[in-house]
This record gives structure tokens, C-alpha cells and sequence, in this order.
């Protein structure tokens, strides 16, 4: 929690339209913007270095409201009230990503027939911000908003590859500690390197269920004005549909829609 926003006194809290109580829980709020995301009692009044019956009633304000839940191990995760706050947020800051990305979307929909999903990095999550569902009657079902840690999924692990050294090294270094979700899942930090390099080398990443047991895809990333990894675009469908030539196919058209949406957005920076 060593980034979260300390409770320190300053002018703002001085302030007579401020209410303290409410600043203060909002402090706690953002405590839970940083890793692991889930926290206890104790580690806020450590971190934030405020009173603990203050912390306490700060946490189940916020659980009131739905923007923290209680987990069985009585700590503290953010919920679906944070979870909309931060879609609405990210979906703002991304709208002319969006906008760039919507023909390209479009048109691998309808080459493909399957879903495909645009999503934008938000620290170490990737947050679904855009999708065009299948036309098939068996398909991945896609939730706006949702977001995922970096280390499983083809646009999740298509943002990791191309994350600084430093940054990327963070995200290995806590791989014990992010889900499982399917016995494909790589829980081995050298042997999710060893794929992360195999990504860049060939400019797009596959997802063959490690991310949902009966879904394969591919993912390729977005890049902004400056070159850093901004986004990801991804094609998939389930794994009885989607063969090895079909992922081999996916995987040129979206390294090629993602290549143009990189070249319109560093159009659009300059512009």
C-alpha cells in the first residue's frame, strides 16, 4: 500500500466545506487503488495512520455503499460500486481510443463471426471498455467494465509483454499471489517470461484456456502517441470452434487492426 494517499493534514481538510469524515473515507477508498487490492483493518490504520475506530467505520461505510465487500478472511476487496465508478472513469479517459478502434472492431466482427473485445490498461488490470459479441450461438459472453490482472487472457498478457522491465518484473513477482483460474493457468513466473518474450517476438499473444477453460483467442496490443502499451484488441471464441488455423488467422488480423489503431492514435497525438 506504500502509493496509496496517506491522511496526512493539509489545507483542503482545513477547509469549512470539507467534510473530514467523508475525506477521510475517501482516503480509504483510494488505499484499495493500489496492490494487492485487498486489504484489512489493520493494514489501513498502519498505512494511513489514522485512528482505527475511524478506519473501521470509514470500511463499513463503504461496504454500506457498495464500494468495498467483505471477504471470508475479514478483509476488505473493492465492489461493484467501485467497479462501476472505475468503468465510468476509465470509459471517459478512453472515449477517443474508442472512437479510433470502433471500424476496426466492426471489421473483425465481421470477418470472424466471434467476439472481439477492446480493452485499456488501468495500472496493473486491463478493464474492458468495448466488445462486439458473436453472432454465433455459442460464444463468449463479455462484461463491460469487468477488468483482470495481466497475467492470464490474450489482451491481459498482450499488455504485460510490452510493459517496461521494472513494471513487468512487479507483476511476476506476485503471480503466486493472482488467480488460477484454470488448471492452464502459468502459476511459474520464468515460464510466463519465457511466453511474455515469445509474445513480442512474434507481435500478438494466444490465450488457449488459461483464462477460461473452454475459450481460445489471441490478443495484440495498442500503443499510444508516446509508444508505451496503452490498450488491447482480441478475437476469440470457444475452444471447439476455434482451431489452430483459426487462431493463426486471428492472430494476422488482429496484429493488423491493432497496428492502425496505434498509427491513428499517434495521428490523433499530433494532431
Amino acid at each position: 500500500m506504500r502509493d496509496a494517499v496517506h491522511a496526512t493534514p493539509d489545507a483542503a481538510e482545513r477547509s469549512p466545506y470539507v467534510l473530514t469524515s467523508a475525506l477521510r473515507t475517501l482516503q480509504v477508498l483510494g488505499a484499495f487503488a493500489v496492490p494487492p487490492h485487498r486489504f484489512g483493518l489493520a493494514d489501513v490504520v498502519a498505512e494511513l495512520g489514522i485512528e482505527r475506530n475511524q478506519a473501521y467505520r470509514s470500511l463499513k461505510t463503504l461496504e454500506a455503499a457498495g464500494y468495498l465487500v467483505q471477504t471470508d478472511d475479514a478483509r476488505f476487496e473493492p465492489g461493484p460500486a467501485a467497479a462501476a465508478l472505475a468503468t465510468a472513469a476509465v470509459r471517459f479517459q478512453s472515449a477517443s481510443l474508442i472512437d479510433l478502434a470502433r471500424p476496426e472492431l466492426d471489421r473483425i466482427s465481421a470477418e470472424t463471426g466471434e467476439t472481439v473485445h477492446l480493452f485499456v490498461r488501468s495500472g496493473d488490470r486491463a478493464v474492458c471498455v468495448d466488445r462486439r459479441e458473436s453472432t454465433q450461438n455459442v460464444r463468449l459472453v463479455s462484461v463491460l467494465g469487468r477488468s483482470f490482472p495481466l497475467h492470464a487472457g490474450a489482451v491481459p498478457k498482450a499488455i504485460l509483454a510490452w510493459l517496461p522491465d521494472g513494471e513487468r518484473d512487479a507483476v511476476l513477482a506476485r503471480l503466486a499471489d493472482l488467480p488460477g483460474y484454470t488448471p492452464r493457468t502459468t502459476r511459474d513466473a520464468d515460464a510466463l517470461a519465457a511466453e511474455l518474450a515469445a509474445v513480442r517476438e512474434r507481435g500478438f499473444s494466444t490465450s488457449d484456456e488459461d483464462f477460461d477453460a473452454a475459450a481460445r483467442g489471441v490478443g495484440a496490443p495498442i500503443f499510444g502517441p508516446d509508444g508505451s502499451v496503452v490498450a488491447g484488441l482480441s478475437v476469440g471464441g470457444p475452444s471447439f470452434r476455434v482451431g489452430d488455423d483459426d487462431l493463426a488467422r486471428f492472430a494476422q488480423l488482429v496484429r493488423a487492426s491493432a497496428s492502425e489503431i496505434s498509427r491513428r492514435a499517434a495521428l490523433a497525438g499530433r494532431s
